[in-house]
């Protein structure tokens, strides 16, 4: 008898696993941090009638790298194109190809690098301040340090003293980055119950194929419920996310909005995954913005530039 009850609450679970499918399944997609210091963004905003009608944000790096010369020979180059790579990555901070005495400069500092090698191991330290100053006016000084240590029982799976470098210097230029301006990411997303009819949903997903999954749930004659409306968000800001598409941001946010008045104010997994969602989506507008406010001044430094030739030809 007990084997008949144990059968039967085995084939329950089942059926009701079948029924639920999505639930627990998890997808990760693209998303930005917030600069931490937000608040000093304003010192950076620059304001010219002549080139935009709204303040970009834009700074000239100094290619003087003190301290530099007296450590790695490569390390000045590191550390300006990692922060050009990074600044570039959402451009919500424009590099100044030429800069001018009203603007923003951004100067680097080598306080330590120290590099050992033994017979198994190396290690390396290394220190950097940033500065960003308008004329002699230093607003913001932040100053990263990191160490790095590898060992191994041959010393060639070790990696050169370049490699550690660069290893290094992208990582005190992404703190100082992120304290500056948003940065992009990853977050995870995880997907309700949805009825047996949508099980293909969750495939389509963990295949990048928001488009199909969207289509299917959109198809859908049935109930549409407050999961219903959660996962079709998610679908939403995924493909929004990956194409950094702010219409489809907006379709995402109805329907967060929708699985919200269904009951999602009282379910943890809704509210935690809007609340990412609404600081993605607010981050998303203001770089779009601001990437377009940049612009002028990158056009308009490119004008200066031809001009500048032309007097030569």
């Amino acid at each position: 008898m007990k084997k008949l009850v144990l059968l039967f609450t085995f084939l329950g679970m089942m059926f009701f696993l079948s029924g639920c499918g999505a639930s627990g399944a998890k997808i990760v997609i693209p998303s930005y941090t917030a600069p931490k210091e937000a608040s000093k963004l304003s010192k950076i905003e620059t304001k010219d009638e002549f080139i935009s009608d709204g303040a970009y944000l834009a700074v000239w790096l100094n290619p003087d790298v003190k301290g530099a010369k007296k450590t790695n020979p490569k390390l000045k180059s590191m550390l300006i194109n990692s922060v050009k790579a990074k600044l570039t990555e959402t451009n919500f901070i424009a590099i100044d190809p030429l800069g001018d005495e009203n603007g923003v400069t951004l100067s680097m500092i080598v306080s330590n690098y120290d590099y050992k090698k033994s017979s198994n191991k190396i290690y390396l330290a290394l220190e950097v301040t940033f500065v960003l100053s308008r004329a002699t006016n230093e607003f913001l000084v932040k100053k990263y340090r990191v160490r790095k240590n590898r060992q191994a029982r041959d010393i060639t799976k070790l990696p050169s003293e370049n490699e550690l470098a660069s290893q290094a210097v992208n990582k005190v230029v992404k703190y100082f980055i992120s304290d500056i301006s948003p940065l992009k990411t990853f977050q995870l997303r995880e997907f309700k119950s949805l009825p047996q009819d949508l099980n293909a949903v969750v495939n389509y997903a963990k295949h990048k194929n928001y488009k199909g999954g969207i289509k299917l749930m959109n198809y859908y004659k049935g109930k549409r419920d407050m999961n219903f409306y959660y996962d079709l968000a998610i679908l939403y800001e995924a493909e929004a996310s990956e194409k950094e598409n702010l219409k489809l941001l907006k379709l995402a946010d109805d329907n967060y909005e929708k699985a919200m008045a269904l009951g999602g104010t009282n379910d943890k997994l809704i509210m935690d995954a809007k609340a990412r969602f609404d600081n993605f989506y607010e981050l998303l507008n203001k770089t779009k913005k601001q990437d377009k406010a940049n612009k002028a001044l990158i056009d308009d430094r490119n004008d200066m530039a031809g001009s500048s030739d032309s007097e030569y030809e």
